[in-house]
């Protein structure tokens, strides 16, 4: 696994430029979530999805316009549909539908870096 590589051309599959993290679902791994912005920092985001491997991309509704570029993404080991994805300033969303549909946390944090799944 990993011996050829190709390129998927994604700045001319993207919305906005900058690229930031990617997870892949845990029961598929064809599909695939990214978090894009306008820059490092941002003033807008988008969370994406990809069902073919990173061939075409869709932009996943979030409830309202993320704050800043879209910094990273965590999918649940156990619940292959369950996802969280972040804004570098701090918005956090979950879907429990593989992000079909999404909701915001009231609670904002001054910045998030990185996040991860925790077992009980």
């Amino acid at each position: 696994m990993g011996e050829t590589w190709q390129p998927l051309g994604i700045k001319a599959k993207w919305p906005l430029p900058y690229a930031r993290g990617i997870a892949v679902k845990a029961d598929d791994p064809g599909v695939l979530f990214a978090g894009c912005g306008e820059t490092t920092t941002g003033e807008k985001g988008h969370v994406l999805r990809t069902t073919d491997f990173g061939e075409t991309w869709e932009i996943l509704r979030l409830p309202g316009q993320p704050n800043a570029t879209m910094w990273g993404l965590v999918t649940h080991p156990a619940d292959a549909n369950r996802l969280l994805a972040f804004s570098l300033f701090g918005e956090v969303y979950i879907s429990e539908d593989a992000g079909d549909s999404w909701h915001k946390i009231p609670r904002e944090f001054g910045e998030i870096r990185a996040a991860a799944w925790l077992p009980n």
